[in-house]
């Protein structure tokens, strides 16, 4: 039997990416053993991921001498780096394994930010897990002329039995009806310029909510519980109906599991959002200093990406703490009317104006 290592350490939304480059192998060698090593904060999502046979949680602290022996002890026929760091470079390197790694194309993005004119910045980059399966194709002997985009699986998450059963029972204790339409809302982004304003967020809730036919799911990732309180304060008709758990009540795995139970996810270029993608929950976001050209974009069926065309955008490759230019309009103009109007179309809720 042979054994593949897939080396994705963070963060959350590059280690669900990193799904399509296991499919990939469980879909040309379904006889293989597919691991995955992550650090261990991100381990918990992909617990049920029906294409890794096992995940390899890399716990803080843990030295690269102890993580090498591991490797080598169980004797890998290949290993995939999907992360291209010093780490991960050198644990591939003492592996004792032929070694194929993923192109990160950061260059081109940055060249996107600091000279946009350029032919080469113009470029458009392939989608990131098809650059993670194409390392993949690698390993398996699949050359770069015989590895089209078409050949990449999208990524994809399985659901923990026991997080479903707790998602569940937890929607029940809140009052969501079989009748009722569950929108996922995730507020946050590891960078202050990648979030939409709280107030533009309250009012487009508020427009999509109509007596109870619809109820809103606030998720927050630990540490983001001011956050939710300024969007539950803003929300005003649609208050009612808001429910809200962050992950002090659970961990990734009841996060998929809640997810999962949304009929739409709203959100911006965040973890969450790859998260809901891969579930298969249509996802609507918002882009502001980031942009689709990237490659880190929503890729499943439904999905609908709100963003401005201005001459400032791509700002930053990740993110940043303030806008760089002071006006923050990227996010400030995208008007919280046309995405209401777009929810409320792809909930089914009348398309009449709000």
């Amino acid at each position: 039997m042979a054994k593949y290592l897939l080396l994705r350490f963070s963060s959350l939304g590059d280690v669900v990416l990193a799904t399509s480059a296991a499919r990939l192998i469980r879909q040309r060698r379904p006889d293989a053993r597919v691991v995955l090593l992550t650090k261990a904060a991100f381990a918990p999502i992909l617990a049920s991921q029906p294409d890794l046979d096992e995940v390899w949680a890399l716990e803080p602290g843990a030295t690269l001498a102890a993580t090498a022996a591991r490797i080598r002890k169980a004797k890998f026929d290949s290993v995939v780096d999907l992360h291209a760091n010093l780490r991960s470079r050198i644990l591939g390197m003492v592996s004792g394994a032929p070694l194929s790694r993923w192109k990160s194309q950061g260059f081109k993005r940055r060249l996107r930010v600091w000279a946009p004119k350029l032919a080469l910045a113009k470029a458009q980059p392939e989608p990131v897990f098809v650059r993670y399966a194409r390392a993949a194709g690698s390993a398996l002997g699949a050359h770069a002329g015989d590895f089209g985009a078409k050949d990449a699986p999208l990524p994809r998450l399985g659901v923990d039995p026991a997080a479903a059963a707790w998602a569940g029972d937890w929607l029940k204790a809140q009052g969501l009806r079989a009748d009722q339409k569950l929108l996922a809302v995730a507020p946050g982004a590891a960078w202050a310029t990648k979030r939409w304003g709280v107030e533009h967020l309250a009012q487009c809730l508020d427009l999509v909510s109509e007596f109870d036919k619809v109820r809103f799911l606030l998720l927050g990732s630990r540490g983001e519980g001011p956050l939710l309180d300024a969007v539950q304060a803003a929300m005003r008709k649609s208050r009612p109906h808001a429910l809200r758990s962050e992950s002090e009540t659970g961990d990734l795995r009841r996060l998929a599991a809640l997810i999962t139970r949304a009929d739409l996810f709203l959100g911006h270029d965040s973890g969450s959002m790859h998260v809901a993608d891969a579930l298969g929950v249509p996802v609507t976001v918002l882009f502001g200093p980031t942009v689709e050209a990237f490659g880190f974009y929503p890729v499943g069926a439904g999905h609908r990406v709100f963003e401005r065309s201005l001459d400032c955008r791509p700002c930053s490759v990740h993110g940043t703490a303030t806008c760089p230019l002071g006006h923050h309009d990227c996010m400030r103009t995208i008007e919280p009317f046309g995405v209401a109007l777009h929810l409320r179309r792809t909930l089914g809720l009348e398309t009449a104006a709000p």
